[in-house]
């Protein structure tokens, strides 16, 4: 069996894409409750900003992104629904 060996930038690429793999795997919740609550645009966004949050810092960005993104599309309300008469 060949011995493999990585050069630093190879070793650095591996692991953003591997974490950058998991922030879009933690990322599709924001994206499948943004779909189910019409609020597909910050869903999109909580997928991208997790994905590249975890390609920078792992799961140290992608996971409170994800939270941050989930709290948004929970907690925003329908202009139409905020009408007070």
């Amino acid at each position: 069996m060949d011995q493999v060996q990585l050069s630093t930038q190879e070793a650095v690429l591996y692991g953003m894409l591997l974490t950058g793999g998991i922030g879009f795997a933690i990322g599709l919740v924001p994206l499948i409750l943004g779909i189910v609550k019409k609020k597909i645009r910050l869903g999109v966004f909580g997928l991208l900003a997790s994905t590249i949050g975890g390609a920078l810092l792992g799961l140290l960005l992608s996971v409170p992104a994800v939270v941050i993104f989930v709290w948004l599309i929970l907690a925003r309300q329908d202009s139409s629904a905020t009408d007070i008469r």
